[in-house]
């Protein structure tokens, strides 16, 4: 998830991470380390284990894009009665034609196939 780096928003998203027992996964065994308003005001990732299952809580991705880079790539959809953005499938498969990565190359290949399938590229 990339969010919104503004002082206001940071702190409803500590409020939620406070709410579903957020902690940073791969920290020193026997440690719980809590996500920070510094860390989450920077562009950094934050790795986290929450009640929930896991949650990545990015601050930009690629090329150094935040969410307001990515609002206008993004489309609303209706989750469980709830409003979420999600990156566009084009724009998040031109993200991934930037990766070095074994597995964000396999992940490329299913975007694109599903792009060539849904009659979009």
């Amino acid at each position: 998830m990339v969010h919104r780096r503004e002082p206001d928003n940071v702190d409803r998203l500590l409020a939620f991470l406070g709410a579903v027992n957020a902690r940073c996964r791969g920290g020193p065994a026997g440690q719980d380390l809590r996500p920070t308003r510094d860390a989450l005001l920077g562009e950094g990732h934050q790795l986290l284990l929450t009640d929930l299952g896991p949650l990545d809580v990015l601050g930009a991705i690629e090329g150094g894009l935040g969410y307001g880079d990515l609002l206008p790539k993004s489309l609303s959809i209706d989750v469980e009665g709830q409003r979420v953005r999600v990156v566009q499938l084009e724009t998040l498969a031109d993200l991934k034609r930037g990766a070095t990565s074994a597995k964000e190359r396999l992940v490329l290949a299913i975007l694109e196939e599903t792009l060539r399938r849904a009659g979009g590229r």
